[in-house]
């Protein structure tokens, strides 16, 4: 055998052994200390719509019930359904403790031990505060049980086989929460866009796997629906001022007048509108601040 295959060879069988390590071995998850804040309910409720859980869990137009599942979310990989987050506890989260819903919601690690597919933000909701936590899980406890089962994802081979998202966490992933200051208003802002409010999960372009790429917050396309860059670059060249955007992520009101459509629209009906004026300005701040990363 020539010196050349044999180092293809040796290449082909490095790869694959550290696959079947990569396959083998547990997934990156951190293991944290038990949270032992009280949540707050009221705060929660609040929480679950800027975070986006309303949206995604709620299916519009539907008898279904608040947080029993969403609508799918459409990607080049399939059909992905958010899942029943009541105090169900056959069909939702109701048999639940805080130690498996912060695994769930900061690791996307789920109760089998088994990875959340990527298109639940789990990445930037790692950077959750203890405290932020503690307030989802204790108001969607409160949530009125819904007992409908999940609607499985319409996902093709061979991204249907969850083992391959170790690979994938394994090379794209991280579940290191963000080290964010939030004593300043661009502090604050960042931890609502970054974390929160996962802004980059739809601003940010993803490449032929679907992980994110640079740059952050640079825009992206889904499947049609284009999500604009929303850096401050950005917004001096569509001439947005600071205020514009403040008002924008109240009532989704264009600064000629006009008013946004496509998605974006349930993003600021059930999340955004829904933050105290000083949340909006400090993201607005903080998207101001950000040349480009």
């Amino acid at each position: 055998m020539s010196l050349t295959k044999k180092i293809i060879f040796g290449l082909l069988a490095f790869g694959f052994t550290g696959l079947a390590v990569v396959l083998l071995v547990g997934l990156n998850v951190e293991e944290r200390p038990k949270i032992t804040v009280a949540g707050n309910a009221q705060n929660g409720a609040t929480l679950l719509q800027t975070a986006g859980c309303y949206a995604c869990h709620t299916q519009a137009e539907s008898a279904n019930g608040v947080y029993a599942g969403g609508a799918a979310l459409v990607s080049p990989f399939g059909n992905f359904y958010a899942p029943n987050i009541t105090s169900s506890k056959q069909h939702g989260i109701g048999d639940w403790d805080i130690v498996t819903f912060e695994r769930a919601l900061r690791q996307g690690v789920n109760p089998n031990g088994q990875s959340y597919y990527p298109a639940f933000p789990f990445m930037s909701y790692r950077s959750l505060t203890d405290q932020d936590v503690a307030d989802l899980f204790a108001a969607l406890q409160q949530v009125e049980a819904v007992e409908k089962d999940h609607r499985d994802h319409e996902v093709g081979f061979p991204f249907n086989i969850r083992l391959g998202l170790k690979p994938w966490r394994w090379l794209f992933s991280t579940v290191k929460p963000l080290k964010i200051d939030q004593t300043t208003s661009v502090g604050r802002g960042r931890y609502l866009v970054d974390a929160v409010a996962h802004c980059g999960e739809c601003h940010t372009p993803r490449n032929s796997l679907g992980a994110p790429i640079p740059p952050y917050l640079g825009g992206a396309d889904l499947n049609g629906d284009w999500a604009p860059p929303i850096t401050a670059r950005a917004f001096e060249q569509m001439e947005w001022t600071k205020d514009d955007l403040v008002y924008f992520l109240e009532d989704g009101m264009l600064p000629d007048g006009d008013f946004i459509g496509s998605s974006m629209v349930e993003v600021i009906e059930h999340g955004t509108s829904n933050m105290p004026f000083e949340d909006r300005e400090a993201i607005a701040d903080y998207l101001f601040s950000l040349v480009q990363r």
